[in-house]
C-alpha cells in the first residue's frame, strides 16, 4: 500500500443493533485494500457482515474509507467513501485477497460485477455502486 504512517491495518463494522465499533479483522499480511475489496463484495453480496451497517479499513487510528448500503426508492447501493484520492485510485487498482491467501485474484469481482454496476462520479473521494439486479434486495 501507499506511504502510510502505521503499519497496523483493520477492518472495523459498526453493529446495526448496537452502533458499537467492532474489529472484524486485524490484517497483518497481505494487501489491506485488496482485503478490504474481498469483506466489501461479500457485505455487498449479503455473504457476511449481515449485522453491520458499515465497515471501515483502518491504518492505525486512520480511517482509509468507509463502506455503507443504502437503498433508494427500493433501489440497493453500495457507497465507498476514502479519505483520500490515492486511496480511491489503490481501490481501482487492486484486486481482492482472502484471509490467510495472500494473492490476488477476482474471488467474488465476478459475483459482484453480475449484481453491481458503478454509477458515474466525478468525486475521487468516493465510489458509488448500483445493484441493478434486484434480487439482492432486502
Amino acid at each position: 500500500m501507499g506511504a502510510y504512517f502505521s503499519t497496523d491495518f483493520a477492518i472495523f463494522g459498526r453493529d446495526k443493533e448496537t452502533d458499537l465499533y467492532v474489529l472484524v479483522e486485524e490484517i497483518n499480511e497481505g494487501n489491506p485494500m485488496s482485503r478490504f475489496k474481498h469483506e466489501t463484495y461479500a457485505y455487498a453480496l449479503n455473504k457476511k457482515h449481515m449485522d453491520k451497517k458499515t465497515l471501515y479499513l483502518y491504518c492505525g487510528y486512520n480511517r482509509l474509507v468507509k463502506c455503507s448500503q443504502l437503498v433508494e426508492q427500493e433501489v440497493p447501493y453500495i457507497i465507498l467513501e476514502f479519505a483520500t484520492a490515492e486511496a480511491g485510485i489503490e481501490w481501482d487498482n487492486c484486486q481482492e485477497q482472502i484471509p490467510k491467501v495472500y494473492v490476488d485474484l477476482a474471488w467474488l469481482e465476478r459475483t459482484f460485477s453480475q449484481n453491481y454496476v458503478e454509477m458515474a462520479d466525478n468525486d475521487m473521494y468516493k465510489r458509488r455502486y448500483q445493484n441493478f439486479k434486484l434480487s439482492m434486495k432486502k
